[in-house]
């Protein structure tokens, strides 16, 4: 077995379809280089031990073909990016999504569920599962499949029932970490039933959610879990790279200024007082420029508009029997005549 395993759990519909693209460059692609230690392109490790997969789900209706459908399990980075950009979304209609059964269909691919003989630290963030969807989940719960749970304390079962249950979207959630599992969530929207899936399913309920640098979609739903460490680390260098408490990243061009020294100006007692006691500014050799004043020809009826400008004024007549209008003409074609 691998010793890390990520899902990417995706929204098949066309409401996904115009943001796709950015969510797997700037999100998608960056995290599973990083989860796989292979930052740059082109650059394959020499031993892979990280499986990845694809689950994509659909809406509830007659609008899609197939509610849920799943991949097989690949090391190949390029391969899973290859699957990621080949998704085709259509279909969805108005309906919500089905993400409970897209989450208990993730949730089931992780082989073997924790019990008593495994501890915690032992498969702590190996383990992960990042949910994209831009449609609210449905509403009313639906038949999923969930894992059994065996208490670490108890030798009964927490879920004595082993098989298809009713459960909604934040319900299902709450499996993943009884199982071990991260669960974050990307959507393009900030739709706060995908944000209450999220908390859901939070290991540590009360935890602050980790700092995620969006400054390019500010607009975008981002919570990366705590224990998804590798994650949390490719989105921290989308943002400004990080510098010391005591520097800024500003970036100016200041031109040079020599600086001059000299007595400091009078005092003035006034702002409109005399200007006499205020310290006169040298120009210094300023060239003195010609300027060409041409006389204004005036016009027969005394308007002071040259003949040959094209000058036009705007003449507003109001009439009783239609809506006002704005004629305009132009002096220098028709004088005073319209």
């Amino acid at each position: 077995m691998a010793d890390k395993q990520l899902i990417v759990t995706v929204e098949g519909t066309a409401a996904m379809g115009p943001f796709w693209s950015t969510i797997v460059s700037d999100y998608l692609e960056k995290i599973i280089r990083c989860y796989c230690g292979n930052e740059t392109s082109g650059q394959k490790p020499p031993t892979s031990s990280v499986e990845l997969s694809l689950v994509t789900f659909n809406s509830h209706g007659s609008y899609s073909a197939c509610l849920v459908q799943r991949s097989g399990w690949t090391r190949d980075v390029d391969i899973f990016l290859q699957w990621l950009s080949a998704i085709p979304f259509a279909g969805g209609g108005f309906n919500d999504a089905a993400i409970a059964e897209g989450l208990s269909e993730a949730l089931m691919m992780f082989p073997g569920a924790p019990n008593g003989n495994q501890t915690q630290p032992n498969i702590d963030g190996q383990r992960n599962c990042i949910l994209i969807a831009a449609s609210n989940p449905h509403p009313l719960p639906t038949p999923v499949y969930r894992p059994q749970i065996q208490n670490l304390e108890q030798t009964e079962n927490i879920d004595a029932q082993n098989g298809s249950r009713l459960s909604d979207a934040e319900t299902v959630a709450k499996s993943f970490p009884q199982c071990l599992v991260s669960l974050s969530v990307i959507c393009p929207k900030q739709l706060p039933k995908l944000r209450s899936i999220y908390n859901a399913g939070k290991r540590n309920s009360r935890a602050a959610d980790p700092p995620v640098d969006n400054i390019k979609n500010p607009h975008f739903l981002v919570l990366i879990s705590e224990n998804f460490m590798e994650a949390r680390a490719a989105l921290s260098r989308l943002g400004v790279t990080s510098l010391p408490s005591n520097q800024t990243p500003v970036k100016a061009d200041i031109a040079l200024v020599t600086s001059v020294t000299g007595p400091p100006p009078a005092s003035i007692s006034s702002v409109n007082g005399s200007i006499a006691n205020r310290p006169t500014i040298s120009a210094g050799n300023v060239p003195t420029a010609t300027v060409k004043v041409e006389p204004i020809t005036s016009m027969a009826n005394g308007s002071t508009f040259p003949p040959n400008s094209f000058y036009s004024t705007p003449f507003i007549s109001r009439s009783s029997k239609h809506a006002d209008f704005i004629t305009i003409y132009n002096y220098s074609r028709y004088g005073n005549k319209w």
